[in-house]
């Protein structure tokens, strides 16, 4: 789905097509999902194709005239966008399946929203979410994408176990591609710092899924497709399991269990 203004960058389709995956085996079609962050709608709206009804929100300007333009094209007639914080809807208990791409680094008080997230799904209910991983990792992009933090493993399990989830998927994904993608977006990125400085965080983060860099890449879209990178995501897949990216993606189940183990 080619839009003006957003194109899907390497870590958005290296992410979909398992992401995809885990909620079509996971969350029965006819569920009613909440996409929390959504930047220019494109994977609520495949997930709308692929027989969910859901809302997609975002507090950006941006992604309003965006999402708006992208559901009536693709004709995503049971999905709708509001232009909002999810922290501001009152509905508890209303949705099956909630996913939050690349949101969580952003929030300063990430246990409060993971609660407020849990707070949101029916019983048994479904929430996938990613994050850039390892702390150690934290680089130029990080500051000019708007993030606050990265999560080592442990952390990210301890924060969902403490806000009432159980976890049934925890994936490393993107490695080694993402990884090397990481240390060039860092490069340039420092480089985009010493010119420009660093904008509010705020700021950054509005437009971060639809401008993820902060950089301007000329037809990215042209050298990074679903089809390019079919043979490296294949390869990429491979290492799921161990923990060599930069990126996690984590499916977890609404329980009423918490951890005791410590706090980071």
């Amino acid at each position: 789905m080619k839009k003006q203004g957003w194109a899907p960058y390497p870590r958005y389709i290296f992410r979909k097509e398992i992401a995809l995956s885990l909620i079509t085996k996971n969350v029965p079609r006819g569920s009613e999902f909440l996409e929390i962050g959504c930047a220019a709608g494109d994977f609520g709206i495949t997930l709308s194709k692929k027989g969910y009804t859901g809302t997609m929100i975002d507090f950006s300007d941006k992604a309003s005239d965006e999402v708006a333009k992208n559901i009536k094209k693709e004709k995503a007639e049971n999905i709708r966008f509001e232009n909002k914080d999810f922290f501001d809807i009152d509905t508890d208990g209303r949705f099956d399946l909630i996913t939050m791409f690349e949101v969580l680094e952003h929030i300063e008080k990430d246990e409060k929203a993971l609660k407020k997230i849990n707070e949101l799904l029916r019983p048994g209910g479904t929430f996938l979410c990613s994050v850039p991983a390892k702390k150690k990792l934290w680089g130029a992009s990080d500051i000019i994408a708007g993030h606050i933090k990265r999560y080592d493993k442990e952390e990210l399990v301890y924060l969902m176990n403490q806000s009432g989830f159980e976890i049934a998927a925890l994936f490393s994904y993107g490695f080694p591609w993402l990884n090397i993608i990481k240390y060039v977006r860092d490069k340039m990125a420092c480089k985009a710092l010493k010119k420009d400085g660093v904008n509010n965080r705020d700021s950054l983060t509005k437009k971060s899924g639809l401008n993820p860099t902060a950089i301007k890449v000329p037809s990215l879209e042209i050298f990074f497709n679903k089809y390019l990178l079919f043979f490296p995501i294949k390869i990429s897949n491979l290492f799921n399991n161990m923990d060599l990216a930069e990126g996690y993606l984590c499916l977890a189940k609404k329980n009423d269990r918490r951890a005791t183990t410590k706090k980071f």
